[in-house]
């Protein structure tokens, strides 16, 4: 098959979607497949399109050229309008099928999926929506207590004091609070004592997630999560068996 392995980015994962990219991409040429690693964001300048899926082709070197624009990925977001870099889509039309190795921002919580789906571009993993709900902690745990499913308790809250009136203090089955109000500091009014898990709701690959156990880290955690994102889940810590 020809094989477009999508990975890079922009998120705060690009550098671990590189790692994985090439890993997926290396494997599949293993197998026989005629597999491209492609950074979605930085494109492929130069793309020989009378034969763009070679039978040799060095994945190191593809990675490496992908590696190279991390220093300037925040720059080049901003002069850019569109998130797909050059060839990107063209190529991705070509393929059979669209292996996505992208992890966190944009590649994770739907948005590649809908843009593939209008296309009628085939791709590996859940459809947009799927990736959509999954992508928000917040949003699923919500549909796990709806759905009667075991989830520790907690609260949802935003960073944003001036939208706190558009979701204030909604209580749900199961001790999870969805809130738009300040961050609150007093993990007691959540029903909750330490140690307790503080994450940003979109973050992947554990970035944005904090275990705290005591006042001054559970501050300090949620100063941390807010560079990630708006919406922040507070529950309660369980411990697994590892």
């Amino acid at each position: 098959m020809k094989i477009v392995v999508l990975a890079g980015g922009t998120s705060t994962e690009r550098e671990i979607s590189i790692v994985s990219g090439t890993g997926i991409c290396g494997a599949l040429r293993q197998k026989g497949h005629e597999a491209i690693l492609v950074d979605i964001f930085c494109g492929v300048e130069n793309v020989d399109w009378e034969n763009p899926f070679p039978a040799e082709y060095d994945v190191e070197k593809a990675a490496e050229y992908m590696s190279s624009f991390n220093p300037q990925i925040k720059e080049m977001e901003k002069k850019r309008r569109s998130f797909f870099g050059p060839n990107v889509l063209e190529l991705c039309e070509k393929c059979d099928i669209v292996f996505l190795g992208l992890h966190g921002a944009n590649g994770e919580d739907g948005k590649v999926q809908a843009t593939f789906d209008l296309l009628g571009i085939r791709y590996t993993g859940p459809d947009s929506l799927g990736c959509a709900v999954a992508m928000d902690k917040g949003f699923t745990k919500q549909i796990f207590l709806q759905s009667g499913i075991d989830t520790p308790a907690g609260a949802c809250v935003h960073k944003k004091a001036a939208e706190k009136s558009l979701m204030n203090h909604v209580p749900t089955p199961g001790g999870f609070t969805m809130t738009r109000d300040n961050l609150e500091k007093d993990i007691a009014k959540h029903g909750l004592e330490f140690p307790v898990v503080v994450k940003t709701s979109c973050g992947g690959s554990s970035v944005g997630v904090y275990i705290v156990n005591d006042q001054k880290e559970y501050e300090e955690a949620l100063t941390d999560a807010c560079q990630y994102g708006a919406d922040i889940v507070v529950e309660e810590y369980i411990k697994g068996r590892e």
